[in-house]
């Protein structure tokens, strides 16, 4: 079955990326005023208050009322930017739409956080006309960070919105980490022969972000991991072998494991995977990356390697001796 996505990915890039980045804050805020509030808080680094306080009996000037309902106004404006550059003089004319708001926060969205030079010519500016404004810059990859944490594993329709919005993020280019990702997969009934052959197959029409690792899960922990050489979409009709390349290396090199793998997996499981199937090859190396949360994972995740390795040596090798070391939510 195809991925059901919540981000629309194919019209106009920089009108998408606005209602998409629009759509994820009116999502969470949705399910949760309070994650909403955490999420812009951590963004802007101001604390933005969301919802009404009650209080009883608080001193009011020369007065002590029996209660107050009190709500906070804050307005954030959001200018993104693609590829285009960033026009100060638009941000100062969007510095006059504010009003009467206690909080009055102009956000830039870009796909590469702005030098600290050019940060604090804009910010004078704004200054000089609206010393209450305050003006903050940041990168689709940090909205990605802060997200990433916000929900847990069990609230399974976030945490899918979270990974969708990562993914769009990726797949429309504002921030490159395809070369850093591993996508872990659960293998449950097919770790034995995904390991012996270094080759995850899935249904072709399936969808998935771009990424350069593949790591395979089973009883709460990732057992081994590959750096991706070659995707292929596979017909095989018990005599000839035709491949269509989807990423990688053209080679023949691992023909005998995808066949093998296809054999085994109607043998052992009762499997048809002969067409409509995707097989991403590599060379698998045992490692031990384990879940220490309850529970098992509905989907694939993704794992940004940066996070735990200096990319300046990423190899598979040393990322599995890493995983060995820490455990993951």
């Amino acid at each position: 079955m195809s991925k059901i996505h919540y981000f629309q990915r194919y019209s106009s890039v920089e009108n998408t990326v606005t209602n998409n980045t629009l759509q994820l804050f009116a999502r969470i805020y949705e399910y949760s005023t309070e994650r909403a509030s955490k999420l812009l808080s951590e963004i802007t680094g101001e604390s933005i208050e969301i919802g009404i306080e009650i209080n009883q009996q608080e001193r009011s000037g020369n007065s002590v009322p029996d209660g107050i309902v009190l709500q906070r106004s804050f307005k954030i404006l959001i200018e993104s930017k693609v590829d285009a550059g960033v026009d100060k003089n638009q941000l100062l004319r969007h510095s006059e739409s504010f009003s009467n708001e206690s909080q009055k926060i102009l956000l830039l969205l870009t796909k590469q956080r702005l030098s600290e030079n050019n940060q604090k010519d804009i910010q004078a500016d704004i200054l000089k006309k609206h010393p209450d404004i305050i003006f903050i810059s940041t990168t689709y990859e940090e909205i990605c960070k802060s997200i990433k944490t916000l929900f847990a594993e069990y609230e399974s329709e976030m945490t899918n919105l979270v990974e969708d919005y990562i993914e769009y993020c990726n797949d429309a280019n504002l921030f490159d980490q395809s070369s850093f990702l591993m996508r872990i997969v659960p293998c449950g009934q097919s770790l034995n022969i995904n390991k012996e052959y270094g080759v995850y197959f899935q249904p072709s029409d399936r969808g998935y972000s771009k990424h350069n690792y593949v790591g395979i899960y089973k009883d709460k922990r990732v057992q081994y991991i590959w750096k991706i050489e070659s995707v292929f979409d596979v017909l095989y009709d018990g005599k000839d072998l035709k491949k269509e390349l989807i990423q990688g290396e053209d080679t023949s090199k691992f023909d005998d494991k995808i066949i093998g793998i296809i054999k085994d997996a109607e043998s052992e499981k009762g499997w048809d995977i002969y067409s409509n199937h995707r097989f991403f090859c590599g060379q698998p190396i045992a490692t031990s990356y384990e879940k220490e949360s309850s529970g098992g994972i509905q989907g694939a995740r993704l794992l940004n390697l940066r996070d735990i390795v200096d990319e300046k040596i990423l190899s598979t090798d040393i990322i599995a001796k890493k995983l060995k070391d820490i455990c993951w939510s």
